[in-house]
């Protein structure tokens, strides 16, 4: 399974965003949980991409 590099960076920079707004307002911040739903949405394009490259 092979990812696509520019999603993959993509994933990693959000991921980076949401650590540092986690550390600055808390868990549960609606800037906070606005990212952590910006982060599932790159998942799930990656999951379907890769389901949708193996079939």
């Amino acid at each position: 399974m092979s990812i696509n590099p520019i999603i993959k960076e993509k994933i990693e920079q959000e991921r980076d965003v949401l650590n540092k707004l986690v550390s600055i307002h808390g868990i549960e911040h609606p800037l906070v949980i606005r990212q952590s739903e910006l982060l599932d949405e790159l998942i799930n394009q990656h999951n379907n991409d890769t389901k949708a490259s193996s079939s």
